[in-house]
């Protein structure tokens, strides 16, 4: 099976260790996102940039990409656009973060394609719960700010 319909690690029955991929260009989302996989034992690949992001997320297929929308070295909505019009990639769930008052940044992720728009917060506090709603498929249509439905 290619590369681009090749399922995700947590629909084929592989082990319950995926890898991530976080798009974020500070250093302190990074940490919170290592810090909240911990208890899954998840991988964590973070890149800065667009093409870095584009290139890992079609060789790696990574099971979710998290996308903060406050990246500066890069345009996130441009980002989550690209990778949902890639064949090698729009599978891939995004999971788009931003302050939870930042409407205008949320709504443009889900137009350009992102599956979860989550307030910062949420995923500071309750990323496994995030993933597992994610990963499942859940596609919420307002910004997540607390983990439950």
């Amino acid at each position: 099976m290619d590369d681009a319909n090749r399922a995700h690690p947590l629909e084929s029955g592989e082990p319950a260790s995926v890898l991530l991929l976080l798009v974020a260009d500070d250093l302190m989302f990074p940490s919170r996102v290592r810090e909240g996989l911990k208890p899954l034992g998840h991988s964590l690949r973070v890149v800065g940039t667009e093409p870095a992001a584009r290139e890992t997320a079609a060789r790696e297929r990574p099971a979710a990409i998290l996308v903060n929308l406050n990246a500066r070295r890069l345009d996130p909505v441009a980002l989550i656009r690209a990778l949902k019009a890639d064949a090698a990639t729009r599978a891939i769930p995004v999971l788009a973060f931003a302050g939870h008052v930042e409407t205008a940044k949320h709504d443009a992720a889900r137009a350009a394609g992102a599956d979860m728009t989550a307030a910062n917060s949420s995923v500071s506090l309750h990323l496994p719960k995030l993933l597992a709603r994610l990963l499942s498929g859940e596609r919420p249509a307002g910004v997540v700010e607390e983990a439950s439905p």
